[in-house]
């Protein structure tokens, strides 16, 4: 059942729609104020909003404009008994859905409302149908980065087998040579079972926002790239410039993870916000690659990833810089809609669910700009303080 708030400070109006609205089968939810309609906004998540704009204190056109900062895809159906052509684009112009006058006729106010609430669950649709194809792309690019860690360790236990053969031949297989033998093969299991562990605590959905460090979210994301990341021969590094950061590690030039102390923390959705990670390296690294490819480096010059933590005005600024030839003059407008990418069996979704991901989920920013010879990502969150 689709939910209507009835937004209009005559109670008389709200109880005529409402019960026009009602023996459609909608339910009704009647707001007599602006402050109230935002509030029954933000708690009962409407389908559709009929909006009065002469109203006492908040106007119907602040309100809508507060609502359209929220969520851009709510219908909002403006109404007033004061039509004028310059009110009606203005509220066009913010985002409303349709425009209607009072008194409304009952049959153009049904066809708006059933068109407006058909309209807004296709777009919920659609963003669910975003939401798990990226998640399927990180997952994607999860099981790649599972694949390179796992490399290593299958490739050691095959030589330990191979050693033991050996060791018996010789006559040099005894107790001691055995038990070494196998605390080395349970150190590399207990490796890659660690690397499951990572890969399901990746997607493990957050309920609530929690506090959690973002210094110490960014470094998973880097491991579990590392391997991949490194193989490419390009460089990564991870450092603090904030006020009071102490390195606890004196070499973080390169391909080395830097670890400081005291780490900032934020407020939100750590999975998520190692999604959005994930997804800003893999274009890094992937758009390094294709330069790779192309033979575009000049000798002198090293492929890198840099990943730089700062602070100003209580906010945390990561900075995520590449030399991979920066983002194409004619996508970087656009780089954070749906389904735009450089790539050629690229998908799209990934910067756009980052872009969801901190501006919308968290309440932070994430910027793209050309940098010197690559890219530029920042995220900007607010800090929820630090911790050692």
């Amino acid at each position: 059942m689709n939910k209507i708030l009835i937004v209009d400070d005559d109670r008389s109006v709200q109880n005529s729609i409402s019960a026009v609205i009602c023996s459609k089968g909608y339910q009704s939810i009647s707001a007599f104020d602006g402050e109230e309609a935002i509030r029954l906004f933000e708690t009962e998540q409407p389908d559709t909003i009929l909006l009065d704009i002469n109203m006492p204190g908040m106007n119907g056109i602040e309100v809508l404009k507060y609502i359209k900062n929220i969520d851009a895809d709510i219908p909002v159906i403006m109404i007033t008994a004061n039509y004028s052509i310059s009110t009606a684009v203005e509220t066009l112009t913010h985002g409303a859905y349709d425009f209607l006058t009072k008194p409304a006729d009952i049959n153009k106010l049904l066809i708006t409302v059933k068109n407006s609430c058909a309209n807004y669950e296709v777009i919920k649709q659609n963003k669910k149908l975003l939401i798990q194809q990226s998640k399927m792309a990180a997952m994607g690019e999860m099981i790649g980065a599972i694949a390179h860690q796992w490399r290593q360790p299958l490739n050691a236990i095959n030589l330990i087998a191979q050693d033991l053969v050996s060791a018996f031949d010789y006559g040099e297989l005894n107790r001691e040579y055995l038990g070494n033998s196998v605390m080395d093969i349970v150190k590399q299991v207990t490796f890659m079972s660690n690397t499951i562990d990572d890969f399901r605590n990746f997607f493990k959905q957050d309920k609530e926002k929690i506090l959690f460090k973002i210094n110490s979210i960014i470094k998973e994301v880097i491991y579990l790239l590392y391997e991949q990341i490194v193989k490419s021969n390009i460089s990564i590094s991870l450092s603090c410039t904030y006020a009071g950061a102490v390195k606890l590690n004196t070499n973080c030039e390169k391909n080395e993870i830097c670890t400081c102390s005291p780490e900032l923390s934020a407020f939100g959705y750590p999975n998520e916000f190692k999604q959005a990670v994930l997804n800003i390296l893999t274009n890094a690294r992937d758009a390094i690659i294709d330069k790779q490819k192309n033979s575009l480096y000049l000798d002198d010059e090293s492929p890198f990833i840099n990943i730089v933590i700062s602070s100003d005005n209580g906010r945390a600024i990561i900075k995520f810089i590449d030399n991979g030839g920066g983002i194409p003059k004619e996508l970087i407008e656009n780089i954070f809609a749906s389904y735009v990418t450089s790539k050629k069996e690229g998908t799209g979704i990934g910067l756009y669910m980052s872009k969801v991901i901190i501006e919308k989920n968290m309440g932070g920013i994430l910027s793209a700009v050309n940098f010197e010879k690559g890219a530029m990502f920042t995220i900007e969150l607010d800090i929820a303080g630090s911790v050692v």
